[in-house]
């Protein structure tokens, strides 16, 4: 008999006992093996190997079945099974969310074990489990008694099958070959030994102890927990967040990742730092610039150049970084073994290459140098912490990126003058209804540019706290005319956070799923600019619904900021991006675009400033959702430094929220004769015209999406009423309210009203 302490064997004695009878059964079809389903109502099975389609096949084939429970042995790792299978994803969830499917994984030992233990309702016959012409049969009885113990007690008080309440039913345990899959069956004959009996037995309850010790390999809990944990801590679409989950692995660092940043980090230690001075690619030790002299003291100044160049730092015979690749899959060492292009030898298990190879290599592989904000190993308990320094990668050395503000406030003011002459083009060149609003959304721009490289220490913070990265960490989606300066303000701010060593955006042509994903394992923090890009193309990078699914705190992941000519892309994509509009019309001519050049070229050092007092500062969360937040207040606070004066466009907010022009395009709409307008108490209703019915769509897309704006024919319902009052503000000059709030309060309608004073006012425009 079995033993609660599971010893690795034990007999099985053949005899009398009327209680529970057991027989051999060679099972030469999967449909044999089936009949012992019939009727189940729950089922706790050990299998080596499964399918979750088969899992959903067999809750449509077996009615009756209201829990199962599945112990999968052969893996440790579900989710390969559900990639790009959104609906088989969706399904088990839902099943799981019912308390009808749980499945544990292995993750301690490989498994091989089958046991089925099978419980019928208790008014039901399975009889027929045991007739059929497909199996071939040899019979043998339990020698106990079954239903008592070997102290005369009917029921095992361990069990969990026991307690006074639970109903005895009929159940079948069978042990032997059979996997729960049809697969194979037309090639495969399975012997399994099989009990019948009731779920108050002793033998039963040896049984469950057995299944048990099965799930104690588990040790991550069931499988899909991660999932239904996703779905209860969003409010996004449930059909988007399943697709995400299928689509990669989370919270796991691919090799490659891996690999460039043990790469950087060895660069790192090698090759000495220098800060990163404008205008000037390299700088020298002092060493180096005291040879320099002798040389050219005994050589004259014909020799001087080459003399430098030949102890340039970064000159590849002063340092080679040694890799080891041991361990690694054979895909994570072909995909660097591309180095090898660039002056790199991999010889076996090892990479040496030099840091001008490494940089090179990066800078054609993925088009943006690396640039990360330093960590340090601490501990298990907080194993990563983000560091004070920026380290930037090019010109075969290491730039320290980062100083403080210098003592004469002169110098911090005619920077701020210099940054403000690129925005006072639009004044002088430029062709536009509001000046003051194309500023504020360059500026915004340019705020999110300083901010992308900092994306992952803020990532970490929020990380702790369980806030969704994809939605609190926004790329930019910057649109306009084709003549509305996008691609100069690409250069211009390039320039400006690389020290004038990186001026050109990414070819749109080159981007596409396969290249986000890549630049995931980059390891740089350099934000990727794409130039000219479709909105099209943008819709179909939904990569992006979970880019920051499987970052750690050891990755550098870059943001994105897409350059368009179209309007703004779908939903789901404004709904983790800043989208600002560049709404102006620049005149082409000689003069502007010399200014534009020389704005670009000239050497500003408020990157350098910026990034010593963001990295000096504490992260906090804050009362609203803007990310950069600290950007703004680090600017502002040079203004102050500096004695100046901020500008009027200058953005103390954010310019899309306080400069929007689909705001101003929805006042005028409601200002119109043949819009009707309904107010519904829980939700808004705007009926146009049929001659206007195509603009719905633009109307739609205005609101922010928290205002859950939904076309229906030719009306769009506004289904949170508040938020989308609350986006509109306060009427501007010239538009009336409608009589009926006036006439409900008698006096306008004051911020301790109920009904919140402007959304109150505002309201009042809907009849």
């Amino acid at each position: 008999m079995l033993t609660n302490t599971m010893p690795e064997q034990f007999d099985l004695p053949l005899g009398g006992g009327p209680e529970t009878t057991g027989h051999v059964e060679l099972f030469k079809s999967y449909g044999r093996f089936e009949t012992y389903f019939q009727d189940a109502v729950r089922m706790r099975v050990v299998t080596y190997c499964d399918s979750p389609e088969f899992i959903l096949e067999l809750f449509d084939r077996v009615e009756s079945l209201e829990q199962l429970e599945v112990v999968v042995g052969d893996v440790a790792d579900y989710r390969e099974r559900l990639i790009d299978k959104p609906e088989l994803a969706d399904r088990l969830e839902q099943l799981k969310r019912d308390d009808k499917l749980v499945i544990y994984l292995c993750e301690t030992k490989e498994v091989h074990s089958k046991l089925y233990l099978i419980e019928y309702s208790a008014e039901s016959d399975d009889s027929e489990g045991t007739n059929g012409t497909e199996g071939s049969q040899q019979t043998f009885e339990w020698t106990e008694s079954d239903s008592a113990t070997s102290d005369g007690q009917t029921d095992r008080d361990e069990s969990e099958d026991t307690t006074e309440t639970e109903t005895v039913r009929p159940a079948t345990a069978i042990v032997g070959s059979p996997n729960l899959s049809s697969n194979a069956w037309t090639r495969q004959a399975n012997t399994g030994v099989v009990f019948e009996t009731t779920t108050d037995t002793s033998l039963w309850g040896d049984f469950i102890d057995l299944y048990e010790e099965h799930r104690s390999y588990n040790n991550e809990g069931p499988f899909l927990d991660d999932l239904t944990e996703r779905l209860e801590r969003t409010s996004d679409d449930r059909a988007e967040v399943v697709s995400l989950y299928t689509e990669g692995k989370v919270k796991t660092r691919d090799e490659v990742s891996e690999l460039h940043g043990r790469l950087d980090q060895r660069i790192e230690s090698e090759v000495d730092e220098v800060d990163l001075v404008l205008g000037d690619e390299t700088e020298l030790s002092e060493g180096a610039e005291e040879e320099i002299d002798e040389q050219q003291h005994e050589s004259g100044d014909d020799e001087s150049e080459a003399a430098a160049e030949n102890l340039d730092p970064g000159d590849e015979s002063e340092s080679r970084i040694n890799l080891s690749l041991l361990g690694h899959s054979d895909d994570a060492i072909e995909a660097l073994s591309r180095m090898t292009d660039y002056d790199a030898s991999l010889s076996g298990d090892s990479l040496t290459a030099t840091p001008q190879a490494v940089q090179q290599y990066k800078r054609d592989v993925y088009e943006v140098p690396t640039m990360r904000v330093q960590r340090t190993h601490t501990g298990d308990d907080n194993p990563v912490e983000f560091g004070r320094a920026l380290s930037f990668h090019a010109d075969g050395q290491v730039y320290r990126v980062g100083r403080s503000l210098p003592d004469d406030p002169d110098v911090v003011d005619t920077a701020l003058s210099d940054l403000e002459g690129y925005f006072e083009t639009v004044d002088k060149y430029g062709n536009c209804n509001d000046a003051d609003a194309v500023k504020a959304h360059m500026a915004e721009a340019l705020l999110w540019m300083f901010w992308a490289p900092f994306a992952n220490r803020d990532a970490a913070f929020y990380d702790q706290y369980g806030i969704d990265l994809d939605k609190a960490l926004p790329n930019l989606y910057i649109y306009g005319e084709s003549d509305a300066g996008k691609g100069t303000f690409a250069q211009f701010a390039l320039s400006m956070i690389s020290g004038g060593r990186v001026v050109n955006p990414v070819d749109a042509d080159e981007v596409g799923k396969r290249k986000v994903r890549g630049m995931r394992s980059a390891n740089t923090a350099f934000p990727v600019v794409v130039d000219d890009i479709t909105k099209d193309t943008v819709n179909r990078l939904d990569t992006f619904r979970n880019y920051w699914g499987n970052w750690t705190p050891e990755a550098s992941f870059p943001l994105f900021a897409f350059i368009s000519n179209d309007k703004r892309p779908d939903e789901w994509f404004r709904n983790r991006s800043k989208i600002l509009h560049f709404n102006v019309n620049f005149d082409t001519s000689y003069k502007g675009e010399a200014e534009v050049n020389r704005l670009i070229e000239q050497d500003n050092p408020l990157f350098l400033w910026f990034t010593h007092e963001i990295l000096t500062r504490e992260l906090a969360l804050s009362n609203d959702d803007d990310a950069l937040r600290t950007a703004r207040a680090v600017m502002l606070e040079f203004y102050k430094y500096a004695n100046r004066d901020v500008p009027e466009w200058f953005p103390r907010r954010p310019a899309e929220q306080k400069h929007d022009a689909g705001r101003d395009r929805w006042f005028d709409l409601l200002a119109r004769e043949d819009i009707t307008t309904e107010d519904q108490g829980d939700r808004l209703r705007v009926s146009f015209p049929e001659e206007m019915s195509t603009d719905t769509y633009t109307y739609a897309r205005d609101p922010p999406t928290v205002a859950r704006v939904e076309r229906r024919g030719r009306d769009l319902l506004i289904k949170s009423p508040d938020e989308f009052l609350d986006w509109l503000g306060e009427p501007p000059a010239g538009v009336e309210l409608d009589g009926r709030l006036s006439e409900e309060t008698g006096t306008e309608t004051s911020e301790s009203e109920d009904g919140g004073g402007m959304l109150g006012r505002v309201r009042g425009l809907f009849s």
